[in-house]
């Protein structure tokens, strides 16, 4: 599929080398980003050394609720349309991504479903190929590609702009994320449990968006840590596995990102976000999550050995399987 994705977008990556070329350095984003980790670090600092135990449980919940945000949120529902939700947990994936302060979530799905679109071509904007310090860092502090019209025909957005909640944050979103995701968080640790201005703003302000911002980054570059080389072993062979957990399930992911039991971070149906989604799916606020099952990835790669099917193909076929297998555990759900 990689390959075949290469292939398909040679011809206009070749004529479009000089326009990626100037592609600039964005230096109000980068001095914006130079002070907010400046300050997150100090504010990581007075965490673990004058802050009181509300606020650490406070600073804990603001980061959980913007990571589901992120990941269940932006990431599994609207870049890849792994599950279908009610207006009730879009509600609250609109405020707990805006909480997140990393932007719109149009835009963050815009960038993502590119990133998958263009995956390994020079077009990606988080090329992998450039090494993890650009795809995790350089790639944001980027302008704006000179040819971004071209890119959002490119890009099918059109399931995200029918949301209204998505529209309501893109619209009014630095006003809600300076009252919802700053002044009030901020506020509310300062009235309700005395902790000190300085320390409410350099902990639930600075340091919180600092993690925020990391770990919207790295579900764009979290291959390159967790992900696997082609050809590597599995398990590991070196001493990486004793601080991450490395696997092929971010590879897998990048060939059938549908699959709503990829964790963001190299795992497969065994992390936090999975069981939200489980529980969400128990409870009936979200349905039709789609899967696939080893005994359908077999078959398609049969079809693809023994017939004139592409593997293009074959994974189109799995993900139309997995579609109408969803909706009829809807239907069998709700009777």
């Amino acid at each position: 599929m990689r390959e075949s994705t290469e292939q398909n977008n040679n011809n206009s990556i070749s004529g479009n080398n000089n326009e990626i070329k100037k592609r600039s350095m964005k230096w109000i984003v980068i001095l914006f980003y130079t002070y907010l980790h400046i300050f997150g670090f100090v504010g990581l600092y007075f965490l673990f050394i004058k802050a009181k135990w509300m606020t650490v449980f406070y600073f804990l919940f603001l980061v959980t609720i913007s990571f589901i945000g992120l990941t269940a949120g932006a990431h599994r529902l609207y870049a890849h349309q792994t599950y279908v939700a009610s207006s009730q947990i879009r509600f609250f994936i609109m405020l707990a991504h805006t909480i997140a302060g990393v932007g719109s979530m149009y835009n963050w799905v815009f960038w993502h479903k590119m990133h998958h679109k263009y995956y390994g071509t020079k077009r990606d904007p988080y090329n992998h190929n450039r090494g993890f310090f650009y795809s995790h860092v350089v790639s944001n502090l980027l302008s704006v590609p000179s040819d971004i019209k071209t890119y959002e025909k490119d890009i099918d957005m059109r399931d995200v702009d029918m949301d209204g909640y998505v529209w309501t944050q893109r619209k009014f979103y630095w006003i809600l994320f300076i009252v919802l995701g700053f002044v009030l968080p901020i506020h509310a640790a300062v009235v309700y449990w005395d902790e000190s201005y300085t320390n409410s703003f350099l902990i639930i302000g600075a340091a919180r968006l600092l993690i925020t911002t990391n770990i919207s980054w790295l579900i764009n570059s979290a291959l390159l840590i967790w992900g696997l080389k082609k050809g590597s072993k599995f398990p590991v062979d070196d001493n990486s596995v004793f601080f991450l957990s490395k696997s092929y399930w971010l590879n897998y992911h990048y060939m059938l990102p549908w699959d709503w039991k990829s964790e963001e971070f190299g795992s497969y149906e065994r992390g936090l976000i999975s069981f939200i989604l489980k529980m969400w799916y128990e409870l009936g606020f979200i349905n039709q999550l789609k899967t696939t099952t080893c005994d359908d990835i077999r078959e398609a790669l049969y079809k693809v050995v023994s017939s004139e099917m592409t593997l293009d193909e074959a994974l189109a076929e799995v993900k139309q399987n997995a579609e109408e297998n969803a909706y009829r555990e809807m239907l069998k759900y709700h009777h």
